[in-house]
């Protein structure tokens, strides 16, 4: 059984500290801006803006296409071989051009064919700018080299700007469109800027990738965009089904609460992406047990006193404790532990040790699931049996996951 060496533990705590700076910036900073902007917009406009961007992440989804999660265990096996790195960074961000490219095709055609949409063409149009900055961002470049403190200070700069600016333009109701405005704004220079960032330090420049290098790239991610579009698309989905069917008020109500929990469960993706290169490389289970044990226990602990105290913590972030959004906190979040668990046993152990597919499918069946509670609570109009589905999911991976751990004896208990 492997034992951590010093220089990796000392990366693996670089690493997190880098990251956990980076998600508490991207969980302090909404938690500013977000409320501010449901008392200033109100819940039907900032419904509004959070239903476009639901309907663009799915592009997000698909320009993305899982190449934080592959590429990254790429450039973490061969980071000594600058040709190959190069290779690799060309070959996906060339990739993602011609993705961004498609979208927005698409994206023009349902402005063109569906009325809902079309009707607020100018917000669809530059929220998709999000799509752009996305597509430039390579973190998983910085992920697989194990240098996460450079994205951080770029990823921190440009989240900076856009709450900064949110209290500078957003005055009143009207002022809705300055919200995706400026998180375009930021994304595309921060991407922009990360490229020019890699070539100037680490000397790895954009070059003609081989047609077999592209073709490999797109072979090897579309299992982790199976789980990606599993996993992310699940909460698009279902924010996408309350917006056509209870409009923009109801989304409005998920949208507060899932912000909420989407920052809680980031603690996961935090370790999982600082373990993940490492276990790619040394398959370290006892650490592992030690990690996985810690994080859950603090979860548990982080969450009884969320739940318990979820209307005053409404009130306080939102002003608003409604019923509604008070019963679709407390059904969301009573998957906290499960969704936290299932995280640590996917890729940083299950994707490490080669089970990719078992890990991504986990996501995929789970998902199947979800749709089916969430168009059930559609049909019958009920909003908690959408929220429910959360849970459903993040229950069913969880369980797979574990499934797949014992049945290719991972873990020998």
């Amino acid at each position: 059984m492997a034992i951590a060496k010093a220089e990796d533990i000392k990366i693996l705590l670089s690493n997190f500290t880098s990251l956990m700076s980076l998600r508490l910036m991207n969980m302090l900073l909404p938690l500013i801006t977000m409320p501010y902007l449901v008392r200033v917009l109100g819940v039907e406009k900032f419904g509004l803006v959070n239903f476009a961007l639901a309907i663009i992440m799915f592009f997000n989804l698909f320009v993305s296409f899982g190449f934080d999660l592959s590429v990254t265990r790429e450039i973490s096996i061969n980071r000594d071989d600058k040709r190959k790195i190069a290779e690799i960074f060309s070959s996906v961000l060339l990739i993602k051009m011609v993705f961004v490219i498609l979208s927005f095709v698409v994206l023009c055609g349902l402005i063109a064919l569906n009325d809902t949409i079309g009707d607020n063409a100018q917000l669809y149009f530059i929220t998709f700018g999000v799509v752009v900055g996305n597509a430039l961002l390579p973190l998983w470049f910085f992920q697989g080299i194990e240098k996460m403190k450079h994205i951080t200070y770029i990823n921190v700069a440009s989240r900076l700007f856009f709450a900064i600016m949110i209290f500078v333009l957003v005055k009143d109701k009207s002022d809705y469109i300055y919200v995706p405005l400026l998180n375009s704004i930021g994304t595309i220079v921060g991407g922009v800027y990360a490229i020019i960032f890699i070539r100037s330090v680490f000397n790895i420049g954009f070059v003609i990738p081989k047609i077999e290098s592209a073709i490999y790239q797109l072979r090897n991610s579309a299992h982790f965009f199976l789980s990606r579009v599993a996993n992310e698309g699940a909460r698009y989905f279902a924010s996408v089904l309350i917006g056509f069917k209870f409009g923009d008020l109801y989304v409005g109500y998920y949208t507060m609460v899932d912000k909420l929990f989407t920052v809680f469960m980031s603690g996961g993706g935090i370790v999982s992406q600082t373990i993940y290169p490492y276990m790619s490389r040394e398959r370290n289970i006892r650490l592992f047990k030690r990690i996985f044990v810690v994080i859950i226990g603090l979860t548990i602990i982080g969450l009884v006193p969320l739940i318990i105290y979820r209307n005053e913590i409404l009130e306080l972030v939102f002003n608003n404790s409604d019923k509604i959004v008070s019963d679709i906190f407390l059904i969301m979040f009573s998957g906290g532990v499960f969704g936290i668990a299932s995280i640590l046993i996917g890729y940083p152990l299950l994707a490490a040790f080669g089970f990719i597919r078992e890990a991504n499918f986990s996501l995929i069946y789970a998902s199947v699931f979800f749709v089916i509670v969430a168009v059930g609570g559609i049909l019958a109009k009920n909003i908690y049996i959408v929220s429910m589905s959360v849970v459903v999911y993040e229950l069913i991976g969880l369980l797979l996951r574990i499934y797949y751990v014992k049945k290719n004896k991972i873990i020998k208990c």
